[in-house]
């Protein structure tokens, strides 16, 4: 074995690369639980087969859990566990099972119930309660983050058993609030006096006093996701300097009070959630922000009338010079992008109030329909934004309607080039434009190397060789095009259907792109070394040169010499 493996900082670094590509192997396959059982499977294969790696596997396969019965079944005792959850042991706990639980248990700081809260057993927790745990700590000592769906009568008072004081994360989600649950959260900063993240969604009414009081006690908080805060908690909010993040959500039913005031330019993050554009610019009407990071969820599609006033709020809210992102989102436009409606249509100028953003980095608008988005307008905000580093605008859903027309941007190339080349930082770009329409000839000297990512969403094409011919010089970096799937509007016997190739013909102009830069490349390189191959030659010369007119310097001065 080579002696770089012996240092434990390289084994940590390969263990959360196999994690990291779980991970993205998660967002992207059907099925998450495969990747991230065979990562887990390949850790334990990697502590089983070496001294050197034992350690170091075991902490990274233990760190995050998403179920409790890992430390269950790490114990020398047969269990059976029936249809109906209940945990059955075949014999007592012994002192014996309690070592071996702490072998493991310390390893554990993260436990969320993500992915399988049918886990999340009242037997099961009352058998690990039965482990001693001195005052003051916990049956899981280094604990960091917890994520409980559990809201049962029967597994809440076994809850304090699992959070240790030191504990900075708690995620609390739940509709139901017995009132068991409700006398931990009044107890929450007596059991964790250092919590930094709350996050406590879908919260009763009468749970709502009580996250108030804890909020109004708490002194360390960074991140808070409470829903809407009551106005004392929104005052205390304002006075911390620990607070960083700040998350909101407008229910649908007008239970919520505004707060006037303004947050330190300490809070950087803020997300605001609604059912109603109207009411989330009535909410923001009272605030004063100075976020770096500005998130807008909406959960259901609005006109596109009502965008235009809240940018208008949104800018009066927020200081222009310090945002550097912002993305607006509709809820169930990224699981489902059919699902947005008509009527979701924004106009050029609902964009004007963004302008004063000067310093924006990132803008991500692409669950709108963007067909009256023109040059002229792609323009002003290419001019606005110098700083763009990643702008996305109407790519993230297709563009036909319910009759199966496929509606058409006004934007044309010249206007895609105009933004390449003024937003020199840019590196993705997506913006839905038609490159079948006539438009101004793009000066040869428009060019962005950054640029390798290009989202085209919905839009047309016709003829892939122009079009790889134009990007090849204006996007020379580029190395990703990303396209919608067209929406099947139509059955497949249907013989009126027009077939859409659209998926295919830009998937054609990355090929070429890629041909295209390969011969480019090629002729970059056999030129260098022609180039290099002259230079040689002359360099020869050169030294022959000089060697010829030093040897007959020494000819000349020897026959001077014979003379005298």
């Amino acid at each position: 074995m080579h002696r770089c493996l012996l240092v434990t900082e390289i084994v940590r670094m390969i263990c959360a690369q196999l994690q990291s590509i779980a991970l993205d192997r998660e967002r992207l396959e059907d099925d998450p639980f495969t990747p991230v059982q065979e990562y887990k499977d390949t850790l334990y294969s990697l502590a089983v087969t070496c001294r050197a790696f034992k350690e170091t596997a075991l902490d990274v396969l233990w760190f995050d859990l998403d179920s409790l019965y890992p430390l269950l079944q790490c114990l020398p005792v047969d269990f059976h566990r029936r249809s109906d959850g209940c945990v059955l042991l075949d014999r007592a706990l012994e002192p014996e099972d309690f070592e071996v639980f702490q072998k493991y248990a310390p390893r554990v700081r993260t436990v969320a119930y993500r992915r399988r809260s049918h886990d999340l057993s009242k037997d099961l927790v009352r058998i690990l309660s039965n482990f001693p745990c001195t005052p003051g700590t916990a049956l899981l000592p280094n604990l960091k983050a917890l994520v409980w769906d559990g809201d049962s009568d029967e597994i809440m008072p076994f809850f304090r058993y699992l959070v240790p004081p030191t504990l900075i994360h708690l995620h609390f989600p739940g509709s139901r609030w017995p009132q068991c649950k409700l006398s931990f959260l009044s107890f929450l900063h007596k059991h964790i006096p250092h919590l930094k993240e709350f996050t406590c969604i879908d919260s009763d009414p009468d749970a709502l006093p009580r996250i108030d009081e804890y909020i109004c006690n708490a002194e360390h908080l960074s991140k808070v996701d409470v829903g809407v805060p009551g106005e004392e908690a929104m005052k205390h909010l304002m006075k911390s300097t620990t607070l960083r993040h700040l998350l909101i959500s407008l229910p649908p039913y007008n239970l919520w009070e505004l707060v006037e005031g303004a947050f330190p330019p300490s809070l950087t993050h803020f997300t605001l959630r609604a059912y109603r554009l109207d009411k989330a610019a009535e909410y923001l009407r009272t605030l004063t922000l100075a976020p770096t990071h500005v998130t807008i969820e909406v959960m259901d599609d609005v006109p596109g009338s009502q965008v235009g006033p809240f940018f208008v709020q949104l800018a009066k809210a927020l200081d222009r010079t310090r945002l550097v992102e912002l993305q607006y989102t509709i809820r169930g436009v990224p699981s489902d992008p059919y699902s947005i409606g008509q009527p979701c249509e924004l106009e050029a100028a609902s964009l004007t109030p963004l302008l004063v953003f000067t310093n924006l980095v990132t803008l991500r608008l692409e669950n709108f329909r963007t067909p009256l988005l023109d040059d002229a307008a792609v323009k002003r905000m290419a001019d606005a934004w110098p700083h763009l580093e990643e702008l996305k605008v109407g790519t993230g859903h297709d563009w036909q309607t319910e009759e199966g027309v496929l509606r058409r941007a006004r934007l044309t190339l010249w206007g895609v080039g105009y933004v390449a080349q003024h937003c020199r930082k840019l590196e993705i770009l997506g913006l839905v434009f038609d490159p079948t329409a006539k438009c101004e000839m793009i000066p040869a000297h428009w060019s962005n190397t950054n640029i390798w990512r290009f989202d085209v969403g919905a839009s047309p094409i016709e003829s892939p060789v122009a079009v790889a011919g134009t990007l090849i010089f204006l996007l020379p970096g580029l190395r990703e095009i990303w396209t919608k799937t067209p929406v099947k509007m139509f059955p497949e016997d249907d013989d009126s259907a027009v077939e859409d190739k659209r998926a295919e013909r830009w998937t054609m102009v990355l090929e070429m792109v890629n041909v295209f830069a390969n011969v480019r490349d090629m002729g970059k390189s056999e030129g260098r070394e022609e180039e290099r191959g002259r230079l040689k030659e002359l360099a020869e010369k050169g030294m022959i040169f000089r060697y010829l007119r030093g040897k007959k310097a020494e000819e000349g001065a020897d026959s001077k010499a014979g003379r005298a």
